[in-house]
This record gives C-alpha cells, structure tokens and sequence, in this order.
C-alpha cells in the first residue's frame, strides 16, 4: 500500500531539487505526518543522461502516493495521475522540510473531507431546498460543451447532474463516491492539474475556490488547460452576502470552515482578471438571511450583492 511521501531532494540533501522530478539525486521519504523516514539515492540521476520514463522513478518508489518536486514535465505528470494513480504537486520551495509543510498545510482542507465524507453528503440532504436552489442555478448558465472539468469535483454531486464527466479531487473518500456517479476521477491538487495545455471547452469550480492552498494558482492552472475562447465558472458563498456572514461565523466554531478563504463577489472578479479571464456575467441565487429560512427551491437572477451563492461566467 502507497503512503508515504517522495519530495525531490538535491545532492546535499536538504535543498530542493531544482531540476526535473525523475533526475533528483536523491528523494526525501515522508511519512503522512511529516516525518522524515529515509533518504534514498536515485540510480537513474548518475551521469548526464536525462530519461523521460516516470515507471522507473514509481517502482523505484514503490511505496510513495505522492511526489512533490520544484519542476515536473507536464507529460510526466499526466502520466502519473491518469496511468500510475500517482499524485504529484509542484512548489515553489527552497528546502525539503518547507515543501513538507506546504503540503501539510494544504491537506488540512482535504483531511476535513476524508473524516467528514458521510456529513458531507448528509447536508446536500438536509438542506435540500438549498442543494436544488443551487443546481438550477449552475444548469441554466453552463454553456454547451464537448469535453468538461470539474476542479474539486468532491462526491460528484454538481458534476453528474450537469452531465461533467471528469474530475480532480485529492480526497480519495470524496472520489469514490464520485466515481460511483458515473464520473472519471483523477486523483490530484487544484494547483497542478496532471493535464496538457487546452485540453478542455470548460470547467467548473463549485465552491472549491475557498478550499484550496492557493486560489491564483488554480485559476492559472485552470486557464492553462482550457481552450482558447473556452469557458469557465466560478462559483462561490459571497462572504459580502447575509448567508455569506452566516458562514463566516462558522469558520470561527466549526471544523469543516476552519481553514476556509471566502471571497466577495467583486474579489473573486478581480482574481478571474488577474489570471487572464474576461469575466462575462455573475449569476445569484439563495436569498434571505441564513440558509435555515430557506425550505424550497429559489429563483436566480442576475448580477450579485443580495445571493448568498454567487457563480461567475468568464471566458479564456
């Protein structure tokens, strides 16, 4: 069983190595906490010959689930996650304890999905109306399609119903039932998505904005691999909305928000902008004061300020 964790390590084996994955001189192996287990030298990385095969470097590893490099090649990664179920993310990091802790921090949000998987799905039926509310709204403004991503695609209950057949998703729990709705699942991180440049007509990104190490990068990362004049949409709990303050006071007593960004509607536009995006349209729904007033299906209209879950359309 894969459980441990490889961070590319260069030959004086506290830096990062700054050169491809699969040439390291050696790999730094993790334990899930944190724990330096061992330093294993990489055979393949002696001399000046650079091989392109990630088989040698995942056998050779035959225990790690993921591989965190400074550099990694785009085909290398994609073969990882889609081939060898390897998950890799790339840091901008100095040394191998500073890319550790930039995964620890990151897996915080993940671990809240692992323990909490069965609640998760519960509040989808318990607040129901909201759920409903919710989905009308994403169906209605999709565009057409011929090849669609879902960026955190969790238990898949957005991307079935609006017919997206793929998703990333690092949380392996989340991604099982996900793939038990029929979706294609690959297991990853938002910020280093295994995918080649412009691979996809659109992309989805429900709520995930908040949850992720780093929003920018995800959008980045989501403006690469979508095609040129492709689309995407954002959606999120505006925390400038009544039900967005509603949330916000969760963060502060809750587990499941603790390390939740929220975002405006207006900064959510802003960071669409900054990485490239020409935003289109902002779409609204859930109205009122907290999400416990709401017992049916509601409306949507455009623009925000007034709807607590905002969805922005925008185009590469």
């Amino acid at each position: 069983m894969r459980n441990l964790i490889a961070v590319a390590t260069d030959k004086d084996r506290k830096s990062i190595w700054k050169g491809h994955f699969g040439m390291s001189p050696f790999y730094s192996i993790f334990d899930n906490d944190g724990n330096l287990i061992e330093q294993k030298e990489n055979p393949y990385a002696k001399g000046n010959k650079h091989h392109d095969d990630p088989n040698l470097i995942v056998n050779l590893l035959d225990n790690v689930y993921l591989f965190i490099a400074y550099n990694m090649g785009k085909k290398s990664r994609e073969k990882l996650t889609k081939e060898l179920g390897i998950k890799s993310l790339l840091v901008d990091a100095e040394d191998i304890y500073s890319a550790r802790d930039y995964f620890l921090q990151a897996r915080k949000n993940i671990d809240v999905f692992e323990e909490c998987t069965e609640k998760y799905e519960e509040w989808f039926d318990k607040y129901s109306a909201i759920y409903e509310s919710e989905l009308k709204m994403l169906k209605a403004i999709i565009p057409k399609f011929e090849r669609a991503l879902e960026i955190g695609v969790g238990s898949g209950r957005f991307a079935a119903p609006l017919g997206i057949k793929e998703g990333i998703e690092p949380s392996e729990k989340m991604a099982q039932i996900a793939k038990q709705r029929g979706i294609k699942v690959y297991p990853g991180f938002a910020e280093n998505l295994p995918f080649m440049d412009e691979e996809y007509d659109f992309i989805l990104i429900a709520v995930t904005i908040c949850f992720v190490k780093d929003p920018k990068k995800t959008l980045k990362e989501a403006y690469r691999v979508l095609k040129k004049g492709g689309k995407i949409v954002v959606a999120i709990v505006d925390r400038a909305s009544e039900i967005g303050k509603e949330y916000l006071n969760k963060k502060e007593k809750g587990r499941f928000y603790k390390y939740v960004t929220f975002f405006s509607a207006e900064e959510l536009q802003d960071i669409l902008k900054e990485t490239g995006f020409e935003a289109e349209n902002t779409y609204q729904t859930l109205f009122g004061k907290s999400i416990k007033e709401i017992n049916s299906p509601q409306s949507f209209k455009e623009g925000y300020g007034e709807g607590g879950f905002v969805a922005v359309v925008a185009k590469k």
